[in-house]
């Protein structure tokens, strides 16, 4: 690698970084939003959330790295211009062509990146995030046991629980449940145990009264007790086992071809070939992003319309790949539409690197089409 390749490397990497910590960060809060219910919801200390976030992670990034990689060419080669670099490399020999070959060397680093990324390592930690939400939803034990507060695990029953002490002992117990219109049982008792084998868990209380009222005879029954064992099973989540999906298995391990697959193992092959898809757009992103600036004649009032363009152009991209991932979906036998929006940003950076070259623009392409005209 040269060293003006070196140093606009180098250069790249910074902005990058700075862009895909703003986004990652922006996307990373929406998701997080998420988790917190999680963690509040299932009664979860701080450092679950904590482990779900690093979980999250590879996800967030894999879908800010073409964003940021394009943002981050804008910046750079918008900074060049300012500055003047680029007159002053250009006035040293230094071609359009090789102007876009660090642009060309980061996209491939890009590409391998997310490459790793969105084939191997977002697969396995989805697969590790939601197998850590299933085993926090089955941890109904958790959500019943706080002390202090009035729990409500179904609709009709309430549970309190005062104090817990580090032996597991339970104090100062309220259990109250409304069996229907008519009739309500209050379980109390000073303290009380869990007791948990392999088939259930059971809270027995010690030393407790039960009281049963009904509204409609109004007379209250109350018997005391030595030890009652109250289930608590009944509130354990019936969410059924876990299933994978093709967003918690790699690539190798899912099926390629759309076409052969079978109809249940057609949208796996296409989510195997839409990674494949997000890994050349992180390789195309810093060389289009450059190539929108360098196509036209320098500017003293800036480049405000040409950076317009490329977010516009961004947008249209990002909303054209979900799109045709959807439309492949519909219709499996049209798998090579995956691939339109790579080929439409190739198609355009091409051209633009060829109007770089030549360094046409507007008014030579008028001058050039009024020639046309008058000899024909």
């Amino acid at each position: 690698m040269k060293l003006v390749d070196r140093y606009i490397v180098r250069q790249l990497a910074y902005p990058f970084l700075f862009f895909l910590f703003v986004f990652g960060g922006i996307l990373w809060l929406n998701q997080a939003l998420r988790i917190v219910d999680i963690v509040i919801e299932n009664g979860q200390p701080g450092m679950v959330f904590v482990e779900l976030s690093i979980y999250l992670l590879p996800r967030v990034l894999e879908s800010v790295f073409a964003v940021a990689a394009f943002a981050a060419s804008l910046f750079l080669t918008n900074r060049l211009y300012a500055e003047s670099e680029y007159a002053a490399l250009t006035a040293a020999g230094i071609t359009p062509v090789q102007f876009t070959r660090p642009f060309m060397i980061f996209g491939v680093i890009l590409f391998a990146m997310v490459l790793a990324l969105t084939n191997f390592i977002t697969p396995i930690s989805n697969n590790e995030f939601e197998k850590r939400q299933y085993e926090i939803r089955q941890e109904y034990l958790s959500q019943l046991i706080k002390v202090g507060e009035f729990i409500m695990p179904k609709k009709g029953v309430t549970f309190y629980f005062g104090n817990l002490q580090d032996d597991g002992l339970l104090e100062d117990i309220l259990i109250r449940e409304i069996k229907d219109n008519n009739k309500q049982i209050v379980h109390t008792a000073p303290t009380g145990r869990l007791i948990t084998n392999a088939e259930d868990t059971k809270l027995v209380l010690i030393n407790g009264t039960l009281q049963q009222y009904n509204t409609e005879t109004q007379l209250l029954n109350v018997v005391q007790f030595d030890s009652f064992s109250y289930d608590l099973t009944q509130f354990s989540k019936d969410i059924g086992p876990r299933r994978s999906s093709s967003k918690t298995t790699i690539t190798p391990r899912l099926p390629w071809s759309i076409s052969k697959a079978e109809n249940a193992d057609k949208p796996k092959a296409i989510e195997a070939q839409s990674r494949v898809v997000k890994s050349l757009f992180s390789l195309l992103m810093p060389i289009l992003g450059a190539a929108i600036l360098f196509s036209g004649s320098f500017s003293r009032t800036g480049f405000y319309y040409r950076i317009v363009f490329a977010v516009i152009l961004l947008i249209g991209l990002n909303a054209m790949r979900g799109a045709t991932q959807s439309f492949v979906l519909k219709s499996p036998s049209m798998g090579f539409m995956l691939y339109a929006p790579v080929a439409i940003s190739l198609v355009i950076t091409l051209i633009l690197i060829f109007i770089t070259v030549k360094g046409w623009n507007g008014s030579t392409l008028t001058k050039i089409l009024s020639k046309r005209h008058v000899s024909a």
